[in-house]
């Protein structure tokens, strides 16, 4: 196998095992919104759904990114990114479409809750590009 094969390989393995991960971390996100919002209106199943539909292209998504920037492709990253920052808010849009009568308070949470996990998830974009790029440079 040339080293272009198996970069490609692992990129992929790494990539299924990404998507593996965000499926299973969505599920357990939908039992705590069940228990959480199921009394404001909002369906645990529906959330489940939506999450775990928008988790596959989500991963692709950043490990694409991931991978474009390493490979100075920035035209196919910033369409990645696109993407996968929809598909990271739709199953929290989801929640603050249908959600009723839920104290003030439960929505600042939310909203804190949402900036939070996507300023982790831009934090560990980049530290993924860079370990790639030192990696790739060594």
């Amino acid at each position: 196998m040339t080293p272009a094969n198996s970069r490609v390989a692992t990129r992929r393995l790494v990539e299924r095992l990404w998507v593996i991960l965000v499926i299973a971390y969505g599920a357990g996100r939908a039992i705590v919104v069940w228990k959480a919002l199921g009394q404001y209106g909002v369906n645990p199943w529906i959330y489940l759904a939506l999450d775990v539909t928008s988790s596959w292209p989500y991963a692709v998504a950043t490990a694409r990114l991931v991978t474009s920037v390493i490979d100075r492709e920035f035209s196919r990253a910033k369409s990645w990114g696109v993407l996968a920052a929809i598909t990271f808010l739709i199953p929290d849009l989801y929640i603050l479409a249908v959600a009723r009568d839920v104290p003030t308070e439960v929505y600042v949470i939310i909203i804190a809750i949402i900036s939070l996990l996507a300023l982790l998830a831009i934090l560990s974009l980049i530290i993924k590009i860079r370990n790639r790029r030192r990696a790739r440079s060594e």
